[in-house]
């Protein structure tokens, strides 16, 4: 074996990261060896091949060679030194390297390329050098010198939108005082380009520009100059292999994406892949609910078209056989029949095999009848259903059912958390399962309701948690509940009441969680005592033109410890001075007033019968009436006594903006033939139904009926007549009649759907309304909710069914918002096209525009 000793200077290369190594520098008593070194080079050394230290990014691999002055063996690493680094990554870069104090190193070997490797790879350094400063027999001192990478400073995005620009910089990984890489500049341009990817724009281009910023500091700023390019729709959509479905039927069926066709020029057919994703999920929904439970998609595709200015979609489907049932057979069952079973899973011979409707009616569906609520509402918790789905026949299903009943489950314990401010007596009167009791299903799901209209509870933090033993056949339920929504609320508005009003100021106090009892109790005034689910409301309105109105109700929802309810209500109105409108001469109008004192109580109680839905409520009113200064039939002054029965089943989920459920409501109202006050009676019909479309899409459709008499000719009350159009808002002003609310009309004094008699607005004794409306929650959260709608209404009012038509309505369709935040209520925003005027209205014309805005939860 050769060896060499030769003396060098003090430091040389070993081995670095750029591309080579380089020899030491020799002193005068090397160069008098020179000759003789070449030639004992050429006999002994390793071919020149292997004196060359290589980096290749094609091939990773570091070779290094025996320098000529270091003896091939093994090194003990006695100091390591780290230059051009900052001091809080020395420790990194050592750590990283391997190369630490103590270790061992073979020289040539693979320690010191391996370590170069490990470093380069962290993209943080431009240059890496591996330097040996000293050798001391088996031992050697090696220093790492590096050049970092720049760091970031600032960083910008140009040519974009503000809103775009808003939304990347959120998901930009780039921070101030990081490295700047080619991998983290990468990130970045493909960051960018994934969101307009995503937003329909498929050619986007990215231009990065590095400045330096502070040459001392190594800092830089970037640059991503983009040109989103064009946005590219979807212009064609095509399938293959469909045989049973058109093609119209399976785009149709995608939903999520859609042709870019002239009847959707207002909107933008883009694509993105969880949308097409989530299209190709409702493709194969469509085969599977109509029997073909093998459909695949066995090829698919996204292109740009020839022309390069759209995309086109591509899918090719194998639909397999459509199997239908060829028999259902249960086994085990001895609390239902078979036909009962059969029932309620909705399925059977011959019937096309459903696997949706297959899964809803036999583990869970909207109206609680799948065959899993039917065992689990009489109180079998443990049941045990295997179903099994038997292919037969090329094309047929037997549908096979092994059921073990198990016991019936009794609940153990029945609790409830998250109440912070509502009193615990409130909640535990609302709950329908108690210990002992047999479990039941429709008393969970009927309990959340109950819970979610109390208005105290965010209706999606009500979660039933349930611990069940199966061995003791017991289950415990603890109500898992979310009061971080206020249930208080302080109403302000204001509005415009027409050029005979002017500006309308209202002011409105609810505490929906009041608490009477506590009232003397210093403690409980934050800022008002509350717990205990009573109602009470303090309001105000008035308007530039001498209106006022003061009102005052409260409500116990439990009285006397029972689930009935009691309220009394308060409210004074009046109007005077400046009243002119068309209906009446001019004369009359500096001693015009209205005025009208009103007081009453109400008794509810809940009823079980047809079903624990309906309630019965008895409501007793004392009105007075003082009208001077008008030239019609209601002037003078009148007092009545009314008494109203009302029997209404509510089954909302959600009172604000109901996803399912009805409301029924039938009334009779009578203020007897009682000497010295006026008499009427009223019968009125409301119903409203409310059920999910697609998603969160919801509809609702609702009909109004109502009809006013006398008993006799003496004493005719004339203060409730029937007068449609417009809101609450406008209405309070308009007290002597009975106000229909109806979108896209003005109402009060600008004109209200009424009969005419000698040119003046005289009020409906009779009445009917409809109206249909579709709506979708964009925004459902504890801080605000916002539901856009369309609407379509008709109504109208006739003096008696003597001029009853049916057939002759003022209607009117269109758009509108309403705005839920707990401090402030439910506001209401419409804004509606008549298709029909008002006869004798000058202003009020068909073809025109109406904005209203109410106050109120319309449902």
């Amino acid at each position: 074996m050769c060896t060499h000793s030769v003396h060098k200077s003090k430091t040389e290369i070993i081995n670095k990261g750029s591309i080579t190594a380089q020899v030491n520098i020799f002193n005068k008593t090397s160069l008098l060896a020179f000759p003789f070194l070449i030639l004992l080079t050429l006999i002994c050394s390793p071919s020149q091949a292997q004196f060359k230290d290589t980096l290749s990014t094609d091939d990773p691999t570091f070779r290094i060679n025996n320098p000529l002055d270091v003896v091939p063996g093994q090194f003990v690493i006695r100091s390591l030194t780290i230059k051009g680094s900052e001091d809080r990554t020395e420790n990194f870069i050592a750590t990283t390297s391997g190369l630490e104090e103590g270790n061992s190193v073979t020289i040539p070997g693979e320690e010191i390329p391996r370590a170069i490797k490990a470093l380069h790879q962290t993209g943080l350094f431009s240059d890496i050098k591996v330097i040996r400063t000293e050798t001391a027999g088996s031992q050697i001192d090696l220093t790492i010198q590096v050049t970092e990478q720049p760091r970031l400073e600032r960083f910008e995005i140009t040519g974009v939108k503000r809103s775009h620009r808003r939304d990347i910089e959120e998901n930009i990984r780039l921070a101030t005082g990081f490295a700047v890489t080619e991998s983290s500049k990468a990130q970045a341009v493909s960051t960018i380009k994934r969101y307009y990817e995503e937003n329909g724009y498929r050619n986007t281009e990215v231009d990065v520009q590095t400045s330096a910023t502070d040459t001392v500091r190594n800092r830089v700023s970037l640059e991503f100059a983009v040109n989103r390019g064009d946005r590219l729709q979807i212009s064609e959509i095509r399938f293959e292999g469909n045989e049973h479905f058109s093609d119209r039927d399976l785009r149709k069926s995608l939903k999520e994406i859609k042709r870019n066709t002239f009847l959707r020029f207002l909107t933008r057919q883009t694509y993105n892949d969880e949308d097409y994703e989530e299209a190709q999920n409702n493709l194969l929904s469509l085969y599977q609910n109509n029997g073909f439970r093998d459909i695949r998609i066995v090829e698919d595709s996204v292109y740009v078209t020839d022309d390069g200015d759209a995309l086109g979609v591509f899918m090719k489907v194998n639909e397999g056989p459509q199997y239908h049932i060829r028999d259902v057979n249960w086994d085990g069952n001895t609390v239902y029949t078979n036909e009962r079973l059969t029932q309620a899973l909705g399925l059977g011979k011959g019937d096309v095999f459903n696997e949706e409707l297959f899964e809803a009616n036999l583990f869970s569906n909207q109206d609680e009848t799948d065959v899993f609520s039917l065992y689990h509402n009489v109180g079998y918790l443990f049941l045990d259903l295997r179903p099994e789905v038997n292919i037969v026949e090329g094309d047929s299903i037997d549908l096979n059912f092994n059921i073990v009943e198990d016991e019936i489950a009794k609940i153990e314990e029945v609790s409830f958390s998250g109440n912070t401010k509502t009193h615990d007596d409130v909640v535990r009167r609302t709950l329908r399962n108690t210990p002992g009791a047999t479990y039941s299903r429709s008393a969970i799901m009927r309990t959340i309701r109950e819970l979610s209209q109390l208005g105290y509870f965010n209706p999606e933090g009500i979660v039933p948690d349930l611990d069940a033993d199966p061995e003791d056949k017991t289950v415990s339920v603890n109500y898992m509940l979310d009061e971080s929504q206020s249930t208080d609320n302080f109403e302000f508005s204001g509005g415009f009441g027409g050029r005979q009003f002017g500006l309308i100021l209202s002011a409105k106090v609810n505490f929906n969680n009041f608490s009477a009892q506590n009232i003397l109790k210093g403690d409980a005034w934050s800022p008002l005592p509350s717990g205990d689910g009573q109602k009470l409301s303090l309001g105000v309105q008035v308007t530039g033109r001498g209106y006022q109105n003061y009102n005052f109700s409260f409500q116990e929802p439990w009285f006397m410890g029972r689930p009935n309810s009691f309220g009394v209500n308060m409210s004074y109105s009046i109007f005077r001075d400046g009243y002119s409108n068309r209906q009446y001469s001019r004369q009359s109008q500096s001693s015009a007033s209205q005025e009208m004192l009103s007081a009453g109580v109400s008794y509810g109680r809940r009823l079980s019968w047809p079903d624990d839905f309906f309630q019965q409520t008895t409501r007793v009113q004392y009105q007075y009436f003082d009208v001077q200064g008008f030239e019609q039939m209601l002037g003078g002054q009148a007092s009545l006594i009314s008494i109203k029965e009302s029997l209404e089943r509510n089954s909302l989920d959600n009172p604000i903006s109901p996803n399912t459920g009805s409301r029924f409501q039938l009334s009779a109202e009578i203020a007897p033939p009682i000497p010295g006050l006026s008499q009427f009676h009223k019968t009125e019909l409301k119903f409203q139904q409310h059920n999910p479309l697609v998603g969160k899409l919801i509809s609702s459709f609702g009909i109004e009926h109502g009809y006013m008499g006398w008993f006799g000719s003496e004493n005719r009350s004339q203060f409730h007549r029937y007068f449609l159009g417009g809101t609450q808002l406008q209405q309070r002003q308009t007290f002597t009649r009975d106000n229909i609310d109806m979108r896209g009309y003005p109402g009060g004094r600008d004109g209200s759907i009424s009969p005419i008699s000698d040119g003046k607005e005289v009020g409906g004794t009779l009445y009917n309304k409809y109206f249909a409306e579709i709506r979708y929650p964009v925004i459902s959260s504890d801080q605000v909710q916002l539901i856009p709608y369309v609407f379509a209404e008709a109504g109208n009012a006739y003096d008696g069914f003597s001029s009853y038509d049916p057939f002759n309505m003022k209607r009117t369709a269109g758009v509108g918002t309403r705005i839920f935040m707990p401090i402030l209520g439910l506001i209401d925003l419409s804004y509606g096209y008549r298709f029909d005027g008002l006869p004798g209205n000058d202003q009020v014309n068909d073809g025109e525009w109406q904005f209203l805005f109410n106050i109120g939860a319309p449902f």
